[in-house]
């Protein structure tokens, strides 16, 4: 499951008709980039990096960004419950179901039409390994990306992994998974607050990273077996964020 994560949802409430339809566009938005110092362009169809070496015992980073699979995204306006099956009625944002990994603020889907109203669930599918995306804090121009695993960095780690997490699913009551057909809950404070797709408009639902703030996390990274480089499911990474990142993430909901 994404850790150190809280999905927010932004929405006024607003009777609306079943068979009424709005639009809404999928995209993800990183604030936190505009707050560092300039460094090297990058691009999401980067396809071969190659990682400098690690400084130290701890090398001190900024995080950047994280480059990551989305593969589909679901909203629903019945909510995900503990102990429940997933009998959920889910509407698709993602009109081609994406296996290729993006940075964060690349992510744009094209708008679809979904039945207006108030939606109380999100379902996200990603690929099991992702990239932290750092630059070294003493120098702007050396940019690290670590590759690690849904489960984190000391779990087993390949980087050729092609497998995808668990789905997660979040409402009101927070992050759930599936386990034996029935939702449990993993995490309490990532919760759903919902959000209204209105009659013949186009909603924005944007995925921003670091909840709307510029400020970035502190990533130290601890170069446990002393090669200098980052090794995923041997080395670590500590992290510490400024007071003004409570949540790791929210949703917001802008109409054009």
């Amino acid at each position: 499951m994404l850790a150190c994560s809280l999905f927010i949802f932004a929405g006024c409430k607003k009777d609306s008709s079943d068979d009424q339809n709005g639009s809404v566009k999928f995209r993800c938005i990183n604030p936190m980039a505009s707050g560092l110092k300039s460094a090297p362009e990058m691009k999401s169809s980067e396809s071969v990096w190659v990682n400098p070496s690690l400084v130290g015992e701890t090398t001190e980073t900024l995080m950047i960004s994280l480059k990551l699979c989305i593969e589909d995204v679901w909203v629903s306006m019945d909510e995900v419950k503990a102990g429940k099956p997933d009998n959920l009625q889910w509407h698709k944002l993602t009109t081609v179901t994406n296996t290729k990994h993006k940075l964060f603020e690349d992510y744009e889907f094209p708008a679809v039409d979904i039945p207006a109203g108030t939606y109380k669930s999100i379902k996200l599918t990603f690929k099991n390994v992702f990239y932290r995306v750092a630059q070294l804090a003493s120098d702007p121009n050396v940019r690290y990306e670590l590759v690690e695993t849904m489960g984190g960095s000391g779990d087993p780690c390949n980087e050729n992994d092609d497998s995808w997490a668990k789905t997660n699913y979040f409402s009101t009551d927070g992050n759930h998974y599936l386990d034996g057909g029935v939702f449990k809950l993993a995490s309490a404070g990532e919760k759903v607050n919902g959000f209204t797709i209105e009659p013949g408009k186009k909603a924005i639902l944007s995925w921003r990273l670091g909840a709307g703030t510029t400020e970035t996390c502190t990533n130290y990274l601890i170069d446990v077996n002393g090669n200098r480089e980052w090794d995923c499911g041997i080395d670590e990474v500590e992290i510490e964020c400024p007071p003004s990142i409570q949540y790791m993430w929210d949703f917001v909901v802008d109409y054009e």
